[in-house]
């Protein structure tokens, strides 16, 4: 199991049959809203795929860093600041960087700083940064 964090919002559609079959669940009193139906059908579903999920988040752990490269990442949340990304650019290295949870990048980061400094990026959850930024690192997925 995980210890929840900070929640974030998350919007999807149902059809009404569906909503209405949550609906009597929470009307009977097996859980307190939709919300909590909806939070305990996912962690059994994740909890089903555990293998799966922790087998991938491995293969992409134990990556090989090559000489010129650094693998960054993890499951949690990660943070980011320039003199991280300018330590990269002084050794002449590029990020590797894969994250399942959250990757927060400093505001003060200009995007030609990511292009000069970051292979790859895959995130698996929520990455906060300035929108630039953002679709900086959307081109090296």
């Amino acid at each position: 199991m995980y210890k929840e964090t900070k929640m974030e919002k998350l919007t999807i559609n149902l059809p009404p049959v569906e909503i209405a079959r949550i609906d009597i669940l929470v009307e009977t009193g097996l859980y307190a809203n939709r919300s909590e139906f909806i939070r305990n059908a996912i962690r059994k579903n994740l909890d089903t795929h555990k293998e799966l999920i922790d087998r991938k988040i491995s293969e992409n752990i134990d990556q090989a860093e090559a000489p010129e490269t650094k693998l960054l990442g993890g499951v949690g949340i990660f943070g980011l600041n320039k003199q991280n990304f300018e330590k990269m650019l002084a050794e002449n290295k590029k990020l590797k960087i894969w994250v399942a949870g959250m990757l927060i990048i400093s505001k003060d980061i200009p995007p030609e700083l990511i292009k000069k400094t970051v292979e790859s990026v895959k995130v698996y959850g929520i990455v906060k940064a300035s929108s630039k930024v953002k679709k900086e690192l959307q081109k090296l997925t």
